[in-house]
Order: structure tokens, then C-alpha cells, then sequence
């Protein structure tokens, strides 16, 4: 058989079709760094990923089952191409799902691994291959590595995760900083706000009304910009929809598509709780409560972990 390409997305997948790049080539589809992430089997994982998934995003569950069973049937057919290619880059989006994909090859003979320090996506044809100069074999041990980081991922409590965000080897060199930040997602003990939380209420605070400028402004906070639009939308409607809304602004979603038509036109304004909890006055969780996964950890109720961003520490349950 051809060889099998697999790269993070279809923006990627199309410059590398359009490099000359032969074979199939996969995009993985799956933004890791929200909703829950369960040990066992691939396919496991994908039903509670498509359902989740659907649920968030407005998407026909089969329509996300389907993309993920013709994937992952891929995935399992690895040992019958040629020769497999993972490109990826160096951020938290790109880090968990070169992770799922190592975690669930079963074999490292024929598997290169090209990982750029840039966002292939940005890309342009003439310009993408040039990464193929840090491709290196797979080996053994970075199947193992991906294991270890999976199941942590899985754990129902953060706590795996930091310990590997402070004794990883460089084996996988962008994958220690990206669990670091993947742990800034957690509740913060003063505010009950992840680091994406913070720069949204943070931009609000300073005047800037207009979504778009409001992610393109957080984005560039970023050491490696790993959320897309429709992950940051998602967030403000979570923060401007609850129980104690903290945004005002934000019209209510209508039709599954329209996300990008309403965050377009809306003028965001912070809630009085909503300047309270940018000033640290006040705190999100405890205020709303929160129901939301973050990998196997399920942050529920107003008593959940949380990461202390000044400290590099986890604060567990009861201990805020």
C-alpha cells in the first residue's frame, strides 16, 4: 500500500497534497486539550470524543462517528502501508494528538516523525516540506512515552499529568511545555478561571468589545497557539451563559452554524461579577459552580482541582 500521512488537521493536509506529498493522507480532527479523554481502546475513546463533541460543537453525532471510525480504521491498518509520516507541530493541540496517535500504534518499524516549530497550516506549498529535514525514525521507546503520557491523560485527577510536566525527557521535546500549559486550563485558586478565562475577561476589562480582536489578542499571549476560534467562542458563551454570567453582550445561539455570525457582531461588556472576578474579588467556580472535563478529570460542582499559575502547583479539592 501508499504511504499513510498523518498531520493535524485538513488546512495542513491540503499543503501537503499540494507539496507533492504521495499516499493518504489523514488529518486527526480532534481538539484533545477540551472534553473528556478515556484510557482503553481508540475506538473507546472516539465514542465518548464524538459524543462530546457533538454536544459542544453542534455536530451530527454520526456525522463525527463516521470521520472518526473511517480514522481510526486507518490507524489500525497502519502495519499494511509502506510507510507511515506523522507531522505535527509544537503546540498543546498538536502534542495530545501526536500522543493518541503514538499511544495507539502498535508497532515504530517504518514510522517517521516530522515535528515543526511552527504552524504548518500557515504554511504555504513551496514552504512545508522544509520541516522534512527534522523527520527521525520512531522508536519503541517513544510508543512507550506516549502510553505513559495517555493513560495520565485519562486519569481522573490531574495529578499524572503535573508530575510529567516536571519530569519528562526530551525525547518528545514539545510535549513537557505543552502539558505545562494544558495545566493553566485548570481553575486558578484566586478567580476559578484557566488562563484562556483570564485573558478573556482580562481583554473585556481593557476595552476590547469585538470578539474576533478579543481571540486574536489572546492568541498572541500564546508561546504556541494551540485554540482555534471556535474553541474560544465556546468559552465565552460558558462564561456569558451561567449561573452567575460574568460577559453581557452575547447573543443567545441559534442555529448550530451561526457561532461565528453572532461572536462577528456582538459588543462584549463584563458583568459587575464579571469585574469582580477580573479584579480577584470574586471567584467563577464559586460563584457558578462548573461541569467540565479536562482530560479524565471531571470538574464538577464548586470544590474541583485547580492550578496556582504564579506557583506551578496543583491545589487539590478542599484546599483552596
Amino acid at each position: 500500500m501508499p504511504d499513510l500521512i498523518i498531520t493535524n488537521g485538513d488546512s495542513a493536509a491540503e499543503l501537503l497534497a499540494e507539496a507533492g506529498k504521495q499516499g493518504v493522507i489523514l488529518p486527526w480532527r480532534d481538539v484533545l486539550h477540551e472534553g473528556p479523554v478515556v484510557a482503553g481502546t481508540l475506538e473507546r475513546c472516539s465514542a465518548v470524543r464524538s459524543a462530546y463533541l457533538s454536544a459542544r460543537f453542534r455536530i451530527p453525532e454520526n456525522e463525527v462517528a463516521d470521520t472518526f471510525a473511517e480514522r481510526d480504521g486507518l490507524l489500525r491498518r497502519a502495519a499494511e502501508f509502506e510507510r507511515i509520516e506523522l507531522w505535527f507541530e509544537h503546540d498543546l493541540f498538536d502534542q495530545l494528538q501526536l500522543v493518541q496517535i503514538l499511544a495507539s500504534l502498535d508497532h515504530a518499524e517504518n514510522v517517521t516523525l516530522v515535528q515543526a516549530n511552527d504552524f504548518l497550516g500557515t504554511q504555504r506549498a513551496d514552504t512545508i516540506l522544509r520541516f522534512a529535514d527534522r523527520a527521525r525514525p520512531v522508536e519503541r521507546a517513544d510508543l512507550d512515552t506516549a502510553a505513559i503520557v495517555w493513560s495520565a491523560l485519562a486519569s481522573p485527577t490531574p495529578e499524572p499529568i503535573a508530575t510529567l510536566a516536571e519530569t519528562l525527557d526530551a525525547r518528545l521535546p514539545y510535549l513537557k511545555p505543552a502539558l505545562a500549559r494544558f495545566l493553566q486550563e485548570l481553575p486558578a485558586p484566586e478567580t476559578g478561571l484557566g488562563r484562556t478565562e483570564t485573558a478573556i475577561l482580562d481583554g473585556i476589562s481593557v476595552g476590547t468589545k469585538a470578539p474576533p480582536r478579543l481571540f486574536h489578542e489572546a492568541i498572541l499571549q500564546e508561546e504556541a497557539a494551540f485554540m482555534g476560534d471556535a474553541s474560544f467562542y465556546h468559552l465565552i458563551d460558558d462564561l456569558a451563559f451561567c449561573e452567575m454570567p460574568l460577559i453581557a453582550g452575547v447573543p443567545e445561539p441559534g442555529a448550530p452554524d451561526d457561532y461565528g455570525a453572532r461572536f462577528r457582531t456582538a459588543e462584549l461588556e463584563l458583568t459587575m461579577a464579571g469585574e469582580e472576578v477580573a479584579n480577584g474579588e470574586e471567584d467563577h467556580v464559586a460563584l457558578s459552580g462548573i461541569d467540565r472535563w479536562w482530560g479524565g478529570t471531571h470538574l464538577q460542582g464548586r470544590d474541583v482541582w485547580r492550578y496556582d499559575r504564579s506557583a506551578g502547583k496543583l491545589v487539590a479539592p478542599g484546599a483552596a
